[in-house]
């Protein structure tokens, strides 16, 4: 936010104090401000004779008494001007908006699937594919997570019997899957190995399509979720 007359920039919500809010830089304060205050005091107002200091209610105990001081010496420097209050768009260097710079702001945060093109870009049906997310997240109800939220479960696989159930090992380590896998590559045709050591199906699947001709990539794609 550029201050500018002060008329438009709320005082106690709105980042106008080096980039941060009143909220921001004297969180116990500002509980003690009623919140239809904070959503109509506005700069000009607040400036104009301290008036921002009736705002506070309550008892103020150390910390509050500390923090109003540090807001205090804080507004002091603010001048107002004549010109109008102005929007600053943090996600460019300018400041100004852009729809390029809106929708890279949109993924702040976010976290990368590098297994999105197995299973979104596949021949699956959609509920396979939603069923193999979930499994990419270790979301799938294995024994493994049931016994993280202390629920009962099986304490081994109940196909084998030999190893405890997570994700992986259902579909990439058990004796029965990696017979299912040589029995589906070789009906179609693939020349990839069955899952060996693996951790998760992306890694099986990067280096069964490197043994796999281009023709042959995308049905690997797809049988690698159906199966």
């Amino acid at each position: 936010m550029m201050l500018g007359d002060g008329r438009t920039t709320l005082f106690w919500d709105d980042r106008w104090i080096n980039g941060q809010s009143v909220r921001e830089i004297a969180p116990m304060l500002y509980q003690c401000i009623p919140k239809r205050r904070c959503k109509t005091r506005t700069v000009a107002e607040g400036l104009d004779g301290n008036t921002w200091a009736r705002d506070i209610q309550g008892t103020l105990g150390i910390h509050e008494i500390g923090q109003y001081l540090m807001l205090w010496q804080a507004v002091q420097h603010f001048t107002l001007s004549d010109e109008p209050d102005r929007l600053l768009w943090r996600w460019t260097a300018s400041a100004t908006y852009s729809a390029q710079s809106c929708y890279a702001a949109t993924f702040q945060g976010s976290t990368r699937c590098h297994s999105w093109k197995l299973i979104w870009k596949s021949w699956a049906p959609p509920r396979v594919k939603f069923f193999h997310w979930l499994a990419n997240q270790d979301r799938c109800w294995t024994a493994s997570r049931l016994a993280r939220r202390g629920l009962q479960h099986h304490p081994r696989c109940l196909l084998c019997d030999q190893d405890p159930e997570t994700i992986q090992h259902l579909l990439l380590a058990c004796p029965f899957a990696k017979q299912t896998w040589y029995i589906i590559l070789d009906w179609a045709h693939i020349p990839a190995q069955p899952p060996a050591n693996e951790i998760t199906m992306m890694d099986w699947w990067l280096r069964a399509k490197a043994q796999t001709p281009p023709t042959l990539c995308k049905a690997l794609q797809s049988i690698t979720l159906l199966v």
